[in-house]
């Protein structure tokens, strides 16, 4: 129970020393609108086009085994005997294989083009102008004070005066 009791002196006590609260209006000398300078960064996506080769054929060894079978054949079919045949379908396979690659590489040599959108994203410094409040300049009992607020007041300004007393 005294614990009730001192904790709600503790409490009114300061209070009612406080005093009692009143309105009245200032006049307005200036209201002054504030900015600051910031920088912001903001993404932005740069983009371009480009060329990008599309091979049309893939060769798969085709042509160097098609040229050595084609050359063997031939080789064979021109030589008299049987050692002629042979030496003839081994020197006609390396050089039909030979020619059957660099015939299949030469048509891998011309390459269709498509057209690709890449894109990436990137951050631009801008700097902005960003509002703070208003600076107020006031006159009260023959004084000038200052105050930042986020309204323009007009003519007048309203404060709250309190009176306490000194003991």
């Amino acid at each position: 129970m005294k614990s009730i009791l001192f904790i709600s002196l503790a409490v009114i006590t300061p209070l009612s020393m406080a005093g009692t609260a009143a309105f009245e209006d200032a006049k307005v000398l200036s209201a002054t609108p504030v900015y600051q300078q910031v920088s912001v960064e903001r993404p932005q996506q740069d983009c371009w086009i480009e060329q990008v080769p599309v091979r049309s054929h893939r060769d798969h060894g085709v042509g160097l085994v098609v040229g050595g079978v084609l050359g063997g054949a031939l080789g064979n079919a021109v030589g008299h005997s049987k050692r002629n045949k042979q030496v003839g379908a081994v020197v006609g396979s390396v050089l039909g294989a030979t020619l059957g690659n660099a015939v299949a590489k030469n048509r891998r040599g011309h390459d269709k083009y498509r057209a690709v959108e890449n894109c990436r994203t990137v951050y631009r410094s801008e700097s902005e102008e960003r509002f703070l409040g208003y600076d107020i300049d006031y006159e009260y009992n023959g004084q000038t004070y200052r105050v930042r607020s986020q309204e323009d007041p007009g003519g007048s300004i309203r404060l709250r005066v309190t009176h306490t007393p000194v003991i």
